[in-house]
């Protein structure tokens, strides 16, 4: 009992200012059944663990920084494509297309005939909504497509996309 006091007391001076964290919560316990004496040492000995407590929680934390274990590059679900697309032009995928040919309208306009997959033939004109685009423009030799497609990082950009005419 004598030695736990002679710790508390030393702990109170500041000889003891340098303990862990781990070493005040275990003197803890040994300064409340201590301070039963009439002492005035425990409440400083109190102050100095919680002192130490707080010091090291303080320093630790990591208010602005970024998470390290979050992964820099975003893979977006975007890319994706769902179940069952939507029925007729507003389903056709840029990257499935195949130009198959392309014919001068009455107006004078660029028609382009595009199949997919299911060898479906569609006619589209210049400004026609796609699935994951827009037909930006046709020539007589290619037809260019505005893809809307998501970067590395997770933003949204749009690249340009030319199919030219398939040789047959």
């Amino acid at each position: 009992m004598l030695g736990v006091l002679i710790a508390t007391i030393w702990m109170a001076a500041g000889v003891g200012a340098q303990v862990t964290a781990g070493q005040a919560r275990a003197a803890q316990p040994v300064a409340t059944q201590a301070s039963a004496s009439p002492s005035s040492a425990p409440p400083a000995a109190a102050s100095s663990t919680a002192a130490a407590q707080t010091a090291p929680a303080a320093a630790s934390s990591g208010a602005g920084r970024r998470d390290p274990f979050r992964p820099l590059v975003v893979k977006g679900k975007s890319d994706e494509l769902p179940a069952r697309l939507p029925p007729g032009k507003a389903g056709l995928v840029i990257g499935q297309l195949a130009v198959q040919g392309i014919v001068r309208g009455l107006g004078g306009q660029w028609i382009a005939v595009v199949d997919n997959k299911t060898k479906r033939a569609y006619f589209l004109y210049a400004g026609d909504e796609l699935y994951n685009g827009t037909v930006s423009r046709i020539t007589e030799n290619n037809v260019v497509f505005e893809e809307r497609v998501t970067d590395q990082m997770g933003r949204p950009r749009t690249r340009e996309v030319v199919k030219p005419l398939a040789p047959n």
